[in-house]
């Protein structure tokens, strides 16, 4: 009877083995859970898809069909975690390949939790609440090959944490929370060949760390506060031919600081702050195929600091205090380097030139928010430019002439002083694959957006992902965007010649702005009140004048001066204060005294004389005015 059961069973496990894969959708399988998805993966396997989130309570194996399932994968909206927990509940998934549970709140990994699940190769546990890892955690994982716990709460573990998983490839630590790495940590691990440690503040690297993970092909440890390393790291790691110390506090990198690391085909030194990169830098990594030093403090490039580098393909010198590149650091990569990224210097648009001049087979170049006022010409020269990146400057207008290279599938000239599109270029625009041109003060009247509406107008075109952005000018249409200009059954008349720059497009940008931005009203409105003012001060200065001489002659006739001088001189007086002063003098001589009393006469009305003055000016000053 025993064997007969035993036979019927292995009848039965063969003709599970045998059966036909399930149809994709959900209707295909026997079992699955409400809130999941079953269907087959992009390799035909078998996959549970619970992404839905908001699970509470142990993973929901019980509503699935282990012996079929061989991707199970639990996960949620950033904004609608899981809150699960896990435990030996595996055990029937006997054809469980890949496990991933993430985004998930799991506090523990519990023990024992995966023992009878042997074809398991992927284990995924990033972005849960995980604190302690122990050895018992990982029993029955013998064949494991990728385990990851980024993104938790793991402050330590201790030595030979992972013995168990001697299979393991590829282990992923980044962003949790280690100080330090205790030695041995990675004991029995000797086919190790990733390890990420980014976004642990460490500070420092033990080389008694590696001494167990020494065929170890990719190192990152990115954003690990490291300010130098220890040279026996690399001693001990030959064999590294991916190097990421990006984001860390690196202010000197010595000239044989990686000589030891003769496979490398990527180094990122990227977000430290190297202030210069010294002669031969890099001549021990005859492999070497993509550099990055953007984001640092280089102010100098040494002219061999490139020496050897003749299989470079990729160069990021982004975002640095670079004033001036020597064109002949670049001689070592002419034939090799295909991407160039110098894009956030200071560099001028000359020495640009004659860099590139030096590099003909780029494919993708970044000359992003260097100021330049147009493309250099050798642009045109690239024939094997597929990308060019030159968003962020002071372009005025595309650069045609010199034509677009040929091969030229994607441009940004987004964030520059674009205000229209020349026809001669849209032809070639529209052969792009990408344009992106948004954030350009584009002037939306007959004379420009005719030629950028033609770019606009393709549902498949190259603006059709980015969009051109909106209209600055004229004032009717500013900030409406070009596919609504492009219903408008007729656009604005061409802007007057007083608004525009000398280079046929209205000056939007600098000081001549005011003239294009303002509107029609605005603009007469500052005319009338130009104008008025204008008359106020012409009416000012006449009542002024007016006033001036009326005083002037009222205080003559006043005086009298020269009647009195006249009459003094026709009776032999020479001063004729002297005669008020000698009363005597009046007496002798009648014919003097009628003379000076007639001269006088006046005088006794000069109150009257003075009101009849003063009246008579107003008057004037009014006339004056109102004329």
């Amino acid at each position: 009877m025993t064997m007969q059961l035993l036979a019927a069973w292995v009848l039965w496990c063969a003709a599970v083995a045998a059966a036909p894969a399930p149809a994709a959708g959900r209707g295909a399988w026997s079992v699955c859970p409400e809130a999941c998805e079953c269907s087959l993966d992009a390799r035909g396997r078998r996959e549970v898809s619970c992404l839905r989130g908001g699970m509470d309570g142990p993973v929901p194996t019980a509503d699935m069909d282990p012996p079929r399932v061989e991707v199970l994968r639990i996960s949620a909206p950033p904004n609608h975690p899981n809150t699960l927990t896990i435990g030996p509940i595996f055990q029937h998934f006997l054809r469980l390949e890949e496990l991933h549970i993430t985004r998930s709140r799991v506090p523990a990994i519990g023990k024992h939790s995966f023992w009878g699940v042997p074809s398991l190769r992927v284990l995924n546990l990033t972005e849960n609440n995980i604190s302690h890892v122990l050895d018992h955690n990982f029993r029955g994982l013998a064949e494991l090959q990728a385990l990851h716990l980024d993104d938790n709460r793991i402050e330590s573990m201790p030595s030979g944490t992972f013995r168990h998983l001697q299979e393991l490839r590829v282990l992923t630590l980044a962003r949790n929370r280690f100080a330090e790495l205790g030695p041995r940590l990675f004991l029995m691990l000797g086919k190790l060949t990733e390890l990420d440690l980014s976004g642990n503040r460490l500070g420092d690297l033990n080389p008694e760390v590696f001494k167990d993970v020494q065929r170890l092909r990719v190192l990152r440890c990115r954003g690990c506060a490291l300010s130098n390393m220890n040279t026996m790291v690399y001693r001990l790691l030959p064999d590294l031919t991916l190097l990421d110390l990006g984001d860390n506090e690196f202010k000197y990198v010595a000239a044989d600081e990686f000589s030891d690391l003769r496979r490398l085909r990527t180094l990122l030194l990227d977000g430290n702050q190297l202030p210069v990169v010294l002669e031969n830098s890099f001549q021990q990594q005859h492999d070497l195929e993509h550099l990055s030093l953007a984001r640092n403090r280089l102010a100098k490039v040494t002219a061999q600091a490139f020496h050897g580098l003749s299989t470079l393909r990729s160069l990021d010198l982004g975002w640095n205090k670079l004033d001036r590149l020597e064109p002949a650091s670049f001689v070592p990569l002419t034939q090799s380097l295909r991407e160039l990224d110098i894009a956030g210097n200071a560099l001028s648009e000359e020495n640009v030139h004659y860099v590139l001049q030096e590099l003909p087979n780029l494919q993708n170049l970044s000359i992003a928010h260097l100021q330049l006022q147009s493309v250099p010409a050798v642009v045109g020269a690239l024939a094997q430019l597929r990308r060019l990146n030159a968003s962020g400057n002071r372009l005025t207008q595309l650069p045609a002439p010199p034509p677009l290279p040929a091969a030229l599938l994607e441009l940004d000239v987004s964030h520059n002083l674009l205000r229209g599109v020349q026809e001669g270029t849209v032809a070639r625009l529209l052969q792009l694959r990408r344009l992106r041109a948004h954030g350009n003060p584009w002037v939306c009247d007959a004379c420009h957006a005719p030629a950028l509406l033609r770019l606009q107008a393709p549902a498949d075109g190259p603006l059709a992902a980015e969009g051109a952005g909106q209209c600055a000018a004229p004032a009717a249409l500013r900030g409406r965007r070009l596919p609504e200009v492009a219903r408008l059954h007729a656009l604005p008349p061409c802007a007057a010649d007083a608004d525009y720059d000398g280079g046929g497009v209205p000056d939007v940008t600098g000081a001549g702005s005011a003239g294009v931005l303002l509107g029609d009203e605005s603009r007469l409105g500052f005319i009338a009140v130009g104008g008025a003012v204008l008359l106020l001060l012409l009416t000012g200065a006449v009542l002024l004048a007016g006033l001036a001489y009326t005083r002037h002659h009222a205080a003559h006739y006043y005086t009298r001066e020269e009647r009195r001088a006249a009459a003094a001189a026709a009776a032999g007086i020479t001063d004729v204060d002297d005669v008020f002063e000698n009363p005597a003098a009046l007496h002798t001589n009648g014919d003097v005294k009628c003379a000076l009393v007639a001269a006088e006469k006046p005088l006794a009305s000069v109150a009257t004389i003075s009101k009849e003055a003063a009246a008579a000016a107003a008057a004037a000053g009014m006339r004056n005015g109102t004329a």
